[in-house]
């Protein structure tokens, strides 16, 4: 049995997005699971059927979505009941197709350190940050914030951001990671062959609208994902008619 981690602030939820991704998973995911939920629990959630850590969210910190995710992920990896190995889910992605978990779990990456844009913002400076440190030790390899399901070890993660003082720094968890702990491996780099990420509604090298026939651009793909910019009325018309049932973790 392996945990499916998902860290979850209820009032940053924009739609039914957590709803949708657990009955992907309870549809796709084809190995033996819990789901373990960090944050908020939604009133429609069965308890019994999840284990709920309770966090609250402190305002007023710098980069204060960040400090959230990598304070939720530390106490999930310090929980005596959470599982070694776990994975990492997000409420805005989505299982399109049956995957294992070697599968699910594959060391997945967006491109390596040498092609990574120059663009503006936090979150690039985030990124920039944590190549810097990793290079400052030696590594050249991958950016691996993928948004797509990631397969860890809780000690290793531990360890990760102890060494690196990821929470103090503000440093992005996945590309410490998976460069620290497999610096010889070859990731699966991300392709709109397996995966679909609608992203503020445009269309690109990695992104895709979310306008027109979305069951002509997801056929065979195993992921998607989307941003709030992303998230349109034809988006979650799609994902309805994708997942229209109820999960079991629905009360």
């Amino acid at each position: 049995m392996i945990d499916v981690y998902y860290p979850y602030f209820e009032a940053e939820s924009t739609w039914q997005e957590l709803r949708y991704s657990l009955r992907s998973v309870e549809q796709n995911f084809k190995f033996d699971y819990r789901v373990v939920i960090v944050g908020d629990l939604p009133e429609w959630i069965n308890p019994d059927l999840v284990l709920y850590i309770p966090h609250q969210r402190i305002e007023g910190i710098t980069q204060n979505t960040l400090y959230d995710a990598i304070t939720k992920l530390l106490i999930f990896c310090n929980h005596p009941e959470t599982s070694l190995h776990f994975l990492r889910m997000y409420d805005d992605i989505y299982i399109l197709k049956p995957v294992d978990l070697p599968m699910v779990g594959q060391f997945k990456a967006m491109y390596p350190f040498n092609q990574v844009p120059a663009r503006d913002g936090t979150w690039w400076d985030q990124l920039y940050h944590t190549m810097d440190a990793l290079r400052a030790k030696g590594y050249h390899g991958y950016n691996t914030e993928t948004h797509l399901p990631e397969l860890f070890n809780k000690e290793n993660m531990k360890w990760i951001i102890s060494a690196y003082s990821a929470l103090e720094n503000r440093l992005l968890t996945s590309t410490l990671y998976y460069n620290v702990f497999f610096p010889f491996s070859k990731p699966l780099l991300f392709s709109k062959d397996f995966a679909v990420q609608f992203y503020n509604n445009i269309d690109g090298p990695f992104y895709t609208s979310s306008e027109g026939d979305l069951r002509v651009k997801c056929q065979g793909k195993t992921y998607l994902n989307h941003n709030d910019a992303g998230l349109n009325e034809n988006l979650k018309t799609y994902i309805h008619s994708l997942f229209p049932a109820k999960s079991r973790f629905e009360l």
